[in-house]
């Protein structure tokens, strides 16, 4: 099980199965070549970190309608990626992952033949300033 709660909201969601995550790390580099037919290569670093969560949501838990509901729980979560709100994850197996971040995108699909059983997918950015400087 693991929650995430708006910084500035308070507001909270919990989801109780995570079936995995994966990690999404980009650097920008560029090329610039100048008129003397030099070059010069710049590389700014580190500038995406992303974590994409996977994980089976069940509405048959007994929360509360209309918030324990995956509706309500996709509206909380797409309500923090539209105000780019940073949240904090907690809850998760790996402290490294129990941090500050921003909700990129958000999605869920019912399992067939199993209407209150979901997958959801949770791609979360995690913010530049709480990064190690080695990481940077």
């Amino acid at each position: 099980m693991f929650t995430i709660t708006g910084k500035t909201s308070g507001t909270y969601v919990t989801f109780e199965v995570c079936s995995g995550v994966a990690f999404n790390t980009g650097r920008t580099v560029n090329t610039y070549v100048f008129t003397d037919d030099t070059a010069d290569i710049l590389d700014e670093g580190k500038n995406i970190d992303q974590i994409v969560v996977t994980g089976v949501d069940d509405d048959t838990f007994g929360y509360a309608f209309p918030i324990g509901t995956i509706y309500g729980r996709a509206k909380i979560i797409n309500d923090f990626m539209d105000d780019q709100e940073e949240i904090e994850l907690t809850g998760m197996n790996d402290n490294n992952l129990n941090t500050d971040y921003i909700v990129k995108d958000f999605s869920f699909n019912a399992k067939a033949g199993c209407p209150y059983i979901y997958d959801f997918t949770i791609t979360l950015e995690r913010l530049r300033d709480r990064l190690p400087y080695s990481e940077l």
